[in-house]
């Protein structure tokens, strides 16, 4: 979800702002097809036109930006960290930049230089998602309180943003106040109601909480968006066990025993 979430934002960001006519004439149309690579979902292509965008004009910031988008939708986080430096040091001004280095920082597990990026972001520009990006990295480094009050940052600048809420229910959750948990749950899912996330947080609580028949139409709206999520197969398959469902509860774990 979240790498994702980000391309779809961040290709919406780039083109608003890519200023195609400060390419060069045999340039411009490539950065805006590797845009739209991107939001089709092609990052090889994407990534092969960026690259072609970069040897045209290696001074051009969005080129190198959008080089980083396709390695990131790859899960070349240190490729996509790289390209994004560069991008920085190019522009340092554009906060949009540290907040994608705070990302792919994280996706590496190097939590400090993430908050880091994040922080510089936020200087830049007061952002939900980098708050949010913070408060994941406080989280890690094992500072649950510094996590918590990130958190809160991110909802006093915007009240929808749903993801904190997901953030909320897994601390809550992690502290064992399974109440609670399912409370900030169902708040995220209101505010989006087909967040596969979203749905497998509030499923998985309504399950621990001993409330199998709720958790089943959740869990099973997750498993048929998402076959291959184990997560939801196993929370799934407790809950049809739970709500006296053997045979059904062994028919959604077949296909994970299956050689």
């Amino acid at each position: 979800m979240r790498i994702a979430a980000r391309i779809a934002w961040l290709t919406i960001f780039l083109g608003c702002a890519a200023q195609p006519e400060a390419l060069p004439p045999a340039a411009a149309p490539r950065l805006q097809d590797a845009i739209k690579a991107l939001r089709e979902s092609d990052p090889e292509r994407a990534l092969k036109l960026a690259e072609g965008v970069v040897a045209l004009a290696p001074q051009h910031a969005h080129a190198h930006f959008v080089r980083g988008q396709a390695h990131y939708a790859l899960a070349d986080f240190a490729a996509a960290r790289a390209a994004w430096e560069t991008v920085a040091a190019l522009d340092p001004g554009n906060w949009a930049w540290y907040q994608s280095l705070g990302d792919a920082a994280f996706q590496q597990r190097d939590y400090s230089a993430s908050l880091a990026y994040y922080k510089r972001s936020l200087q830049l520009h007061p952002d939900p998602v980098s708050w949010h990006g913070a408060a994941g990295a406080y989280w890690e480094l094992g500072k649950p309180q510094e996590a918590r009050r990130a958190i809160a940052r991110a909802l006093a600048l915007d009240s929808t943003y749903a993801p904190a809420y997901i953030s909320l229910s897994l601390i809550a959750e992690h502290a064992g106040q399974l109440e609670e948990a399912m409370h900030f749950a169902e708040q995220a899912l209101s505010l989006g109601p087909g967040e596969i996330s979203f749905m497998l947080a509030a499923g998985r609580l309504h399950r621990l909480l001993g409330r199998p028949r709720e958790a089943i139409p959740l869990l099973r709206q997750v498993l048929d968006a998402a076959p291959l999520n184990a997560e939801a197969r196993y929370n799934l398959a407790q809950a049809l066990r739970d709500a006296e469902m053997a045979e059904r509860a062994a028919r959604v774990m077949a296909p994970a025993t299956d050689p």
